[in-house]
């Protein structure tokens, strides 16, 4: 039975067309690395991967959140180390006054200026600023918190501070309230001791105002301590997200992306099988024409 030039062309444009179908394809799962090029070359894997993406953005948002608040945590921690360190020398001064008093009105002056230094920094500490955000304030950040006042300071930001997720069930603080600084106590102290000397009568300088001083002062060292924790866990938290994240790209890897020596060894045999076409119509087209011409 004689086959037709037309019927042997149309079974070559066929299996022509899958070649190159093939070719096409592994070409490009070799370009781009992945298997899945379309969601209808796997559903299931796609909807898979499509979750996983999912979880690494939300890890994505807690990384984020915790850079953000590690580099106010840092800030806040610096800060009350410097009032921490400028508060032991205001309290070695205080105990100096008490043990031994004062020599002269001179002296009297140089302890008074030294100790209103120290308040200034403390105070200047206080109102610490990251970026646009006076980290002290509470919630209201846009303003120092601290101001110097007749007696102590002045605080005009809240007891309320700002929550940043950074873990399913857990919120660290992204501000912080002044009032965990002890400022208020030692402050008064100083002011105080700077009344006593303006008055000529070191006789109010007492034990009680040391004592109110360490309140303060104790305040300081003790909330310093809660940040550093929650420093800690918020660090402990960012491992754990990284973690996760490498285990989630995994997941999305091997569900997506294509292995390229197999790519390879695929695309060289859809090249194969395209050349052997190719060679087989040629012969049967030259050989469908000399029974042609035979006939």
């Amino acid at each position: 039975m004689r086959i037709s030039n037309e019927a042997i062309f149309n079974t070559f444009i066929k299996y022509d067309k899958a070649r190159q179908k093939d070719i096409a394809r592994h070409t490009e799962e070799i370009s781009s690395g992945k298997r899945i090029l379309s969601p209808s070359d796997d559903f299931a894997a796609m909807a898979k991967s499509l979750k996983f993406k999912e979880v690494n953005q939300e890890v994505d948002n807690y990384i984020s959140n915790i850079d953000s608040v590690k580099m106010r945590q840092t800030a806040a921690q610096t800060a009350m180390t410097n009032i921490a360190d400028a508060g032991t020398e205001a309290r070695s001064e205080i105990i100096r006054l008490l043990n031994h008093g004062v020599l002269d009105q001179e002296d009297a002056e140089i302890i008074n200026k030294y100790l209103q230094d120290l308040k200034s920094y403390m105070i200047d500490q206080a109102n610490t600023k990251v970026a646009d955000t006076f980290i002290f304030g509470g919630t209201k950040t846009d303003a120092p918190p601290y101001s110097s006042a007749t007696s102590g300071v002045t605080y005009s930001g809240n007891e309320d501070e700002q929550k940043v997720q950074v873990a399913k069930n857990f919120e660290a603080s992204a501000t912080f309230s002044g009032k965990r600084l002890g400022l208020e106590e030692m402050t008064k102290a100083i002011d105080d001791i700077k009344a006593a000397i303006e008055a000529g009568d070191l006789s109010s300088v007492t034990d009680s105002l040391l004592e109110n001083f360490d309140k303060g002062y104790h305040k300081l060292l003790q909330n310093r301590s809660f940040i550093g924790a929650e420093e800690r866990t918020v660090e402990e938290f960012k491992q754990q997200h990284e973690t996760y994240k490498t285990v989630y790209n995994n997941f999305i890897s091997n569900l997506e992306d294509a292995d390229i020596t197999e790519a390879i060894a695929g695309l060289e045999r859809s090249k194969v099988a395209y050349e052997a076409s190719m060679a087989v119509f040629n012969q049967n087209k030259d050989l469908n024409l000399l029974k042609y011409l035979a006939a």
